[in-house]
């Protein structure tokens, strides 16, 4: 919610350099958000080790939390807060052009979007997630630029979340929704649902930049999509024109095969009670498309850059509720995924 406070193409907004202000960070104010995972915890090495914390907070009991100490927390409104510090500041103002901070900032930014921008144009066939979102940007911001306000985001599942965040701008606030604090799966559609609703109902009084009606767009990972796909029945009978991308790799993270053939000969072995697809494997190429039109709805597979562009199109312009089934390389791996907990009990 809160990304756009600060428009993406402000000079300041350091998103792209993430990891660079971070760690170069002497002064941190918290505005709207907490020191939890999301933010590493105010630790090191992702954070400068002698960085100091303003925690602006209405709870007392945030106060404080994951830091040294309370001692520069400031409880209150955001903001009342931020109205007293600005009136407090006067007329000092920060100079850009002579701090060696913010130099150090730009050229990580012009670094990390070179590259991003490198990732992108990568091979056609197959899709990956980089030249996927980077068609559907293109194409969506030649429909409506990022600074109409017109594109509601919604992103689930952890790829979709981290690539995407960076590659759709915003230059204003509430207009994307992700998992948020609490790392939930499943509230893509939902979300979907209720920001359609928020900001077109008759009787809505919701704004966010110049352009009131919102087209909402989800962004879901095939294995996001599967926790709430029958939300897609309540946007056909609302009248919804919600457009989904589902990003079709096959798996949870990844995918288990690159090829129909070989999914098939592994799903033999799985019904024989051999070793065969992963437990993170999904089914093989899922017509997810076809869900829409079951419901009066449009539905697009697509597996090429001309193809996505052309569905974008569509899905941008239509009165119904669309899916874009966008299938993408698998990522397959034969490496188990590595989480916290089997590194606790079996140390590695």
């Amino acid at each position: 919610m809160g990304k756009g406070v600060v428009p993406d193409s402000h000079p300041t907004n350091a998103s792209s350099a993430r990891s660079a202000a971070l760690k170069m960070a002497d002064v941190v104010l918290i505005l709207g958000a907490r020191l939890n995972w999301i933010f590493h915890h105010g630790e090191a090495p992702k954070w400068n080790p002698e960085a100091k914390f303003i925690q602006v907070d209405i709870s007392a009991e945030e106060t404080g939390r994951n830091s040294e100490s309370a001692e520069h927390s400031l409880l209150g409104d955001v903001g009342v807060v931020a109205t007293q510090l600005l009136t407090w500041l006067g007329d000092w103002t920060f100079d850009l052009n002579s701090s060696e901070y913010m130099a150090k900032i730009r050229q990580a930014k012009e670094k990390n979007e070179k590259i991003a921008s490198l990732t992108a144009q990568g091979p056609s066939m197959p899709l990956k997630y980089a030249r996927a979102f980077d068609v559907m940007k293109t194409t969506l911001h030649n429909l409506s630029q990022p600074s109409e306000g017109r594109i509601c985001y919604m992103a689930e599942s952890t790829n979709t979340m981290d690539i995407s965040r960076s590659i759709f701008p915003l230059e204003h606030p509430r207009l994307r929704l992700d998992a948020g604090t609490y790392a939930t799966m499943g509230f893509g559609l939902p979300y979907a649902i209720a920001a359609s609703e928020a900001y077109n109902a008759l009787t809505s009084q919701v704004f966010s930049g110049p352009t009131k009606r919102k087209k909402t767009v989800a962004i879901e990972d095939d294995s996001a999509f599967d926790l709430s796909v029958m939300e897609i029945e309540t946007m056909a009978r609302m009248g919804m024109d919600i457009a989904i991308f589902v990003i079709n790799n096959g798996g949870i993270y990844f995918g288990d095969s690159d090829t129909a053939e070989n999914w098939q000969a592994k799903h033999e072995k799985t019904k024989g009670g051999k070793p065969g697809l992963r437990s993170w494997a999904l089914g093989w190429e899922v017509k997810y498309q076809k869900l829409a039109e079951a419901c009066g709805g449009l539905g697009f597979l697509v597996r090429t850059p001309e193809e996505l562009k052309k569905a974008t199109l569509t899905a941008y312009n239509a009165t119904v509720p669309v899916i874009v089934n966008v299938v993408i390389q698998s990522g397959k791996t034969e490496k188990a995924v590595s989480h916290s907990l089997d590194k606790l009990m079996y140390g590695h």
